[in-house]
C-alpha cells in the first residue's frame, strides 16, 4: 500500500469516527435530523461525482500483461481504412488519420491478463473500414 493511500484510509476512518462521535452526542433526536442533512449532501455529491465520470471517461488503451508469441492489435479512433495483415502487420492508407472521429470510440480498451500466442485485436471508432487479412499459405 502506498503512503498516499495509507494516508487517505486513516483520515477517511478519522473523519467517520468524529462524525459518530459528533452525531453520539447530539442525542437521537438531533442525530436524526443530521443524518436526513448530511445524506441529501452525500447524495448531491454522489450524483455530481457519477457525471463527472461520465463525462470525462479516459480513452485509454492498456495490454495490461500481454505477452505475445504472435501480434496484438489495439486500434481506436481512425478515421480511414485499417488493414491488419498476417504475421502482425497493420497499417492504415495515406489518407487515414488517427484524430478522433465526432460520436466514434471512446471509453478503454484492455486486455487483462493477455498471453496470445496468435492475434488479438482490439478495434474501436473506426471511420472508414477495416479488412483483417488472412494468412497466405507458403505451400506449394
Amino acid at each position: 500500500m502506498t503512503k498516499r493511500v495509507l494516508l487517505t484510509a486513516v483520515g477517511v476512518i478519522l473523519a467517520l469516527a468524529g462524525l459518530a462521535a459528533f452525531l453520539v452526542l447530539q442525542g437521537l433526536d438531533a442525530a436524526d435530523k443530521w443524518s436526513s442533512v448530511l445524506s441529501l449532501f452525500f447524495t448531491v455529491a454522489g450524483f455530481a461525482l457519477t457525471l463527472v465520470g461520465l463525462l470525462n471517461r479516459p480513452s485509454s488503451q492498456s495490454a495490461d500483461q500481454a505477452v505475445t508469441g504472435g501480434s496484438l492489435h489495439q486500434i481506436r479512433n481512425v478515421t480511414g481504412d485499417v488493414v491488419i495483415r498476417a504475421g502482425g502487420g497493420t497499417s492504415t492508407p495515406p489518407a487515414a488519420t488517427t484524430s478522433p472521429v465526432e460520436g466514434q470510440g471512446g471509453g478503454t480498451q484492455s486486455a487483462h491478463g493477455a498471453r496470445t500466442a496468435g492475434d488479438l485485436h482490439q478495434i474501436d471508432g473506426v471511420g472508414g473500414s477495416v479488412r483483417i487479412e488472412p494468412p497466405t499459405s507458403s505451400t506449394p
